[in-house]
């Protein structure tokens, strides 16, 4: 890791009223859904952390497929350390499946607007 990316990663703190905002909106959501499955805060906390870092990393003007990349590339890092390999091919069967189904394609995302 670079001198520079090291500071960046010791002095990086997730901004508290858009964590909080995140949690409200998340709140309501799930409140008006009858079948709706709470979102740990855990993973609430996580997921603004991660949604901070994309955005430093967007304002940068990294391409999406690197960001994506290293996300992905840390993601595994962390399950290789705390699963095993069975687990983590299901997981990634689950997103395979999920890109196949078209769950995750956006239909306008590399559109140009028009």
């Amino acid at each position: 890791m670079t001198k520079q990316a090291e500071a960046l990663a010791r002095d990086f703190h997730p901004d508290k009223a858009v964590e909080e905002e995140i949690r409200e909106q998340a709140a309501h959501d799930l409140s008006s859904e009858p079948d709706a499955v709470e979102i740990p805060e855990e993973l609430l906390k996580c997921g603004v952390v991660i949604d901070k870092a994309i955005s430093y990393l967007v304002e940068q003007n990294l391409p999406a497929e690197l960001i994506a990349s290293a996300l992905l590339g840390g993601s595994l890092g962390v399950l290789a350390r705390t699963t095993d390999a069975e687990t983590m091919i299901r997981m990634l069967q689950t997103a395979i499946d999920s890109v196949r189904s078209g769950e995750l394609i956006c239909a306008d995302a590399f559109s140009d607007g028009e």
